[in-house]
């Protein structure tokens, strides 16, 4: 059935959990004045500055949820940095840190540069902290460039990561320390790359036939990327990316762990025939407080037509299913959002 129909599903309809063959509010962006934060549904937060105009164009703060996760700083660049030079970072004129291009890895696939000095990067965040513009030095297909930022919102930016990531009032916290300890272990994580995949579920995504997951390349897999959450004690769930996808829409399969057992879940919908269930959500996002998942399938890039869901997670007796607790579309593609698809008709419950 074409995935552009009417087969939204209905709430108190629930899909089973299905034996594996062969035995991830939501993500979150914030602007703040002159910087950006972004979040992962693992909770992986990016605090950015941009300068849309330069090959660095960006400066990125990013801390995983795990507690006491270091800070990585990350370039964001549109040509490779020339090798054997140097990056150096001032604030306000006052030189910071100097990084040689062979400490940095690069993730060819993002375009990045990594660096990993825990202590370097805690001093460049201090000075930040106090100071209003980053300058970065760099050379780039042999020209020496300076790249500016502006840091207005920086500190906002840091209590914000903080605020996402639960860890207000932690003494794990970037700017909103307090005393109390982290927990020994995040919720929530990232599945970065198909090396992070558990291994009980790997072949899903080999090149190989009869894979359920097969033709999404690895460097797709790891601009999207995917999460495991924990619902309690015994289970989690990880989304994954699932299949090539296209220009504006990705599908995404989901696993119940538990301890070393995986189940694939399926998600009710409605048909034009009835109740049914997909093993694919599209677009999707996934808010571990609530412990629901949202999807939106585009109709076009633009984003003025498509379907939307929002399903519970829900514990049974033997395991967690989920359940359809909103279902909405906009057939006609005329270029007006109408308030975004939380606001669409709504397929369930009935309206009336």
């Amino acid at each position: 059935m074409p995935r552009f129909a009417w087969w939204l599903m209905v709430a108190g309809v629930t899909a089973g959990l299905a034996p594996l063959a062969g035995g991830a509010s939501a993500s979150q962006f914030k602007r703040i004045r002159d910087i950006s934060v972004s979040c992962t549904d693992g909770l992986t937060c990016d605090v950015s500055a941009y300068n849309a105009q330069s090959e660095l164009y960006t400066v990125i703060f990013r801390r995983t949820a795990r507690p006491e996760a270091p800070v990585r700083l990350v370039l964001g660049v549109r040509e490779t940095l020339a090798a054997g030079s140097v990056v150096g970072i001032s604030i306000d004129g006052r030189p910071v840190l100097t990084i040689p291009v062979s400490e940095l890895s690069y993730r060819a696939a993002v375009y990045e540069y990594i660096y990993d000095g825990e202590a370097e990067i805690a001093a460049l965040m201090a000075a930040a902290k106090e100071g209003s513009e980053l300058r970065a030095t760099f050379r780039s297909r042999g020209i020496d460039t300076v790249s500016t930022f502006s840091l207005s919102g920086f500190v906002a930016g840091l209590i914000f990561l903080d605020e996402v990531q639960g860890r207000v009032g932690r003494d794990d916290a970037l700017q909103a320390e307090g005393a109390t300890g982290a927990p020994e272990q995040a919720a929530l994580r990232d599945i970065a790359g198909f090396a992070d995949i558990p291994f009980q579920i790997r072949a899903e995504f080999a090149d190989r036939d009869g894979a359920a997951c097969r033709g999404l390349s690895q460097d797709r897999f790891a601009t999207i990327g995917g999460f495991e959450a924990s619902s309690n004690d015994r289970f989690s769930l990880i989304g994954l990316p699932c299949g090539e996808g296209g220009a504006y829409n990705q599908p995404y399969g989901f696993w119940e762990r538990a301890g070393s057992n995986f189940r694939r879940v399926s998600l009710p919908v409605m048909t034009e025939e009835g109740p049914s269930t997909e093993d694919l959500a599209w677009n999707i996002s996934w808010d571990q407080e609530r412990q629901q998942l949202i999807g939106f399938f585009k109709g076009r890039g633009l984003g003025d037509c498509g379907e939307f869901n929002r399903w519970a997670w829900k514990e049974t007796d033997t395991g967690h299913v989920f359940v359809l607790t909103e279902a909405r579309a906009k057939t006609t593609c005329d270029g007006e959002p109408d308030g975004g698809p939380e606001t669409w008709p709504s397929i369930w419950p009935p309206e009336g």
